[in-house]
């Protein structure tokens, strides 16, 4: 084996002149997504058969996604690639989810990437061309990846590197307990407060009551859209008169509360959600996980 280059050509180049096949260029692009806040990663057949226009499917940003590797030998023409990347954007249709990770090894220029991105229009587009690969593959938490893809053990400098990241993480990790820790004792020191203060201030009943209401119409208003969206596309059906009736109450809870104010930005906040309705409706004499809407 030759002398390593550096400033990121080793990586490059490696990648450039795959040789490894179709098997190590999709278990490395799970890799990559993974990497760059993919979750929920499903690679299909990596060690071969029909995939349904699909070798990952992901999720990022509440979103499905579906990924496509192309790994070939030696730069190829554009047209090439493009005629890749239009077959691989057929699978955005067919398996109903909002975008496409294209992954190559190939070069692709500012003006190509925007082209790909036009073409896959009104669908999400992430190309990972092979610089920004290079550039994922040489940070430090990816070198164990690039180590068993690419056989690129790190450098003195990138082991120094490595460990003052780590050191910084350790640093970083400390101040959080630390302030976690003092903020505990704050929370512990604030129920010295005499018991007629705003701290202890009761809720009426009927503002749990009305508080169950808000809770119970925004769970069901983001419930009722996940299942609009399956009717929409034609994955599941509905009774003509109920889905009729349906629609009117998803318009009357919009006029009450305003659209803006209905939908969860995240799992977390569904699951608080659920939590705040599951414990108010405990209060007033519920049993524990009633969160029907």
């Amino acid at each position: 084996m030759g002398k390593r280059q550096f400033d990121g050509d080793e990586t490059w180049n490696r990648l450039l002149n795959w040789t490894k096949g179709q098997k190590p260029s999709e278990r490395l692009s799970a890799h990559i997504l993974s990497s760059e806040s993919y979750k929920s990663l499903d690679p299909s057949h990596p060690l071969g058969g029909k995939d349904g226009l699909k070798d990952i499917v992901s999720l990022k940003e509440n979103l499905q996604w579906i990924g496509a590797a192309y790994f070939p030998r030696g730069q190829k023409r554009f047209s090439e690639i493009k005629s890749k990347f239009l077959d691989d954007l057929k699978g955005i249709s067919k398996n109903k989810v909002s975008g496409l990770a294209f992954i190559t090894n190939q070069e692709i220029s500012l003006n190509q990437r925007k082209e790909l991105k036009t073409l896959g229009k009104p669908h999400k587009i992430d190309v990972f061309h092979l610089e920004r690969i290079a550039h994922i593959l040489d940070n430090p938490k990816n070198y164990g990846v690039r180590l068993e893809f690419i056989d690129i053990e790190m450098t003195r400098e990138e082991q120094l590197a490595y460990f003052v990241i780590k050191d910084e993480k350790m640093t970083d990790l400390t101040e959080k307990i630390e302030t976690l820790m003092l903020d505990y004792s704050n929370f512990k020191n604030s129920f010295n407060n005499v018991e007629d203060s705003e701290f202890f201030e009761d809720r009426t009943l009927q503002e749990v009551i009305e508080e169950i209401d808000r809770l119970r119409d925004q769970i069901w208003y983001n419930r009722h859209q996940g299942l609009k969206y399956r009717v929409e596309n034609k994955e599941t059906t509905v009774d003509p008169e109920i889905w009729k009736g349906a629609l009117k109450a998803a318009k009357e809870v919009e006029e009450k509360y305003g659209e803006e104010n209905l939908w969860h930005e995240s799992d977390f906040e569904w699951g608080m959600l659920n939590g705040k309705l599951s414990a108010l409706r405990w209060l007033i004499g519920n049993e524990w996980d009633i969160l029907d809407t």
